[in-house]
């Protein structure tokens, strides 16, 4: 496969990914971004600002990852230096997905490391998901936070960005994405029974009064075991 063929495989995926995190609830409109690397040199960056449905994959730009220069008809991602930072320091990593999925960033804005509590944590190989120190996005003081933060545990491959959302990592986009989405998944269990821990005594129970008058209201009837 020669240079533009593999430009084109990647780009191919990192667009139906793109497509993806929408219809999975991960981000919204234009917000999260990708990259997969082509080769030692370069990799293909998701495009900036425009919602990903009226993208085509041919364009999303091509990066050098030496000088951060690209070719395309549309300019990276705002997020291109933590990509760059990502895809320089760790060469093993063949992709990069960002979200904003909503219960990974609540424990982001909360400043909180999502701990190792269910199967899905696996998808990390790390015990916790740490959170990065605090920077601004777009910057390249990002790439420095993320990869300061998985440095804290070699071989793993999510961190959270503080007040931001989720960065996943691994050797390919597959890979990548599932990080991702096992991020948000375990970030909404353990969100939910925390929340169960806190209200103590559990769900409240409508008593039976109150069952009939809403049964009457559909024109039903509550079953009931007979020493209720």
């Amino acid at each position: 496969m020669n240079g533009s063929d593999g430009e084109a495989v990647a780009r191919a995926e990192l667009h139906a990914a793109c497509l993806r995190m929408v219809a999975d609830g991960l981000v919204i409109g234009s917000s999260g971004n990708i990259s997969v690397r082509v080769d030692d040199s370069h990799a293909v960056i998701s495009a900036a600002g425009v919602p990903y449905g009226r993208l085509t994959a041919d364009d999303h730009p091509v990066v050098d990852l030496a000088d951060g220069s690209w070719t395309g008809p549309c300019r990276p991602t705002s997020e291109l230096a933590l990509h760059l930072g990502v895809l320089r320091a760790l060469p093993d990593v063949g992709a990069v997905v960002h979200t904003h999925s909503r219960y990974a960033a609540a424990f982001a804005v909360a400043r909180l490391d999502l701990p190792f509590i269910c199967n899905e944590n696996i998808a990390t190989r790390a015990e916790r998901v740490p959170v990065t120190e605090y920077a601004a996005p777009g910057s390249g003081d990002l790439g420095a936070a993320a990869l300061a933060a998985f440095a804290t545990q070699p071989g793993s491959r999510a961190v959270l960005l503080a007040n931001h959302g989720v960065v996943a990592i691994g050797p390919g986009l597959d890979d990548a994405y599932l990080v991702a989405q096992s991020v948000e998944w375990t970030a909404e269990i353990c969100h939910l029974a925390r929340t169960l821990v806190a209200a103590g005594t559990g769900e409240h129970v409508l008593d039976h009064a109150v069952q009939d008058a809403i049964a009457r209201n559909y024109g039903v009837t509550i079953a009931r075991a007979a020493d209720t």
